[in-house]
């Protein structure tokens, strides 16, 4: 999930050691839906100025980068080391390890370009990375674009005419009213906006998936819109992100009581997004400092048990309401990077999945990817 408007936690930033995964058997296939990459010093970025002005030099380039960031930024982040530097297919590549990842969905990430045909910028540079390359292929490109725009129609037929791999659109809608919360869009309740609706109701007659990202109190909006465009495929982004409730952060989860209570919020809004058939969801994302657990604060990441238990009830809830069939593993790399490496990360996927089926896995690790993308070969 992606961002942002500068940077970076005070904290000394911990490098994990990339570990192959172990438990998934070698040669389990899987399709990663959800990765961010970007190029600081040839697109645009937030960071790019400083890292043109500054990459010469890392320690300078991270201080100032440092100070000059709100302390929303530095703490939904929650360190410079994956956000402050360029992440490229062959950095991906690189924390894959021996996983059988054969194709992976780039979804829209901070490209600062807003003006009308900007974001198609994005697609068309997403699909030149990857050019050639198979290990992994690229699936399928969730492009950006402002549905409040004058001109829906003929940015999505560039972004069409960008790449065939265009599959989806996202324009993120997590907002909050807690200022020291980084914010994804300009106002809240942002779906329901006349004009942006406007904007949608172009988008639905396109054949495109939209991702929708929500924090855990706007859920409801993720059942209106839903139920708005029922002929419309939705993708709800890492599972709600239910704010603070691994553990506080910013004005939630600062007790039992508070985690509680957004846990019962969280459950609520899931399971009435669930009702609707036409939004499947992401497990992914709740390894963001947003969700609470504190991993990123770590000498060294957490403990594969540790993580599993934290996050096993959630999952079964949420695979408990919406089925397999509509549920997908996704990385959210690097973004979740801060916290773990990916293999780990995979290794945490694979230990959920231990009283499944062998037919369930692989919808849970690539089939259901596969079909909502599109994604061939």
């Amino acid at each position: 999930m992606l961002f942002l408007s500068a940077l970076f936690s005070l904290q000394a930033d911990v490098l994990f050691d990339q570990e192959f995964t172990v438990l998934i058997p070698e040669g389990f296939p899987i399709i990663d839906p959800h990765i961010h990459q970007w190029h600081l010093m040839n697109t645009p970025r937030i960071l790019s100025w400083p890292k043109r002005l500054l990459g010469w030099n890392k320690p300078l380039y991270e201080t100032v980068v440092t100070l000059g960031a709100s302390k929303a930024d530095k703490d939904y982040v929650g360190g410079i080391s994956y956000v402050g530097y360029d992440y490229l297919p062959e950095n991906y590549a690189t924390d894959r390890g021996q996983l059988n990842i054969s194709h992976v969905v780039h979804v829209e990430a901070g490209w600062q370009d807003t003006s009308d045909f900007g974001p198609v910028k994005e697609t068309q540079w997403a699909a030149s990375l990857f050019s050639g390359r198979t290990d992994p292929s690229l699936g399928g490109i969730v492009g950006r674009l402002d549905l409040r725009g004058s001109n829906v129609d003929a940015v999505l037929a560039a972004h069409k005419r960008a790449s065939s791999k265009l599959v989806g659109i996202r324009q993120m809608l997590a907002w909050d009213a807690d200022k020291s919360i980084m914010r994804f869009c300009d106002q809240p309740k942002l779906s329901e906006d006349s004009k942006w609706r406007a904007g949608f109701d172009v988008l639905a007659t396109h054949d495109l998936s939209f991702d929708a990202w929500f924090f855990h109190h706007q859920l409801d909006e993720m059942v209106v819109l839903a139920n708005a465009y029922p002929e419309t495929t939705f993708i709800l982004g890492h599972m709600g992100t239910p704010i603070g409730l691994g553990g506080e952060f910013a004005s939630y989860g600062g007790s039992d009581v508070a985690r509680s209570r957004v846990l019962g919020l969280w459950q609520e809004g899931m399971a009435r997004v669930a009702e609707c058939p036409n939004v499947l969801v992401k497990l992914s994302g709740f390894f963001m400092p947003v969700v609470g657990w504190g991993y990123h604060l770590r000498d060294q990441q957490p403990c594969l048990a540790e993580v599993v238990d934290d996050l096993r009830p959630m999952v079964e809830f949420v695979v408990g309401q919406f089925g397999v069939d509509r549920c997908m593993f996704a990385s959210n790399f690097p973004m979740d990077k801060v916290s773990m490496s990916l293999g780990m990360l995979y290794d945490v996927y694979w230990s959920l999945c231990e009283g499944f089926g062998d037919e369930d896995r692989v919808k849970l690790f690539r089939d259901n990817a596969r079909d909502c993308y599109k994604i061939e070969g």
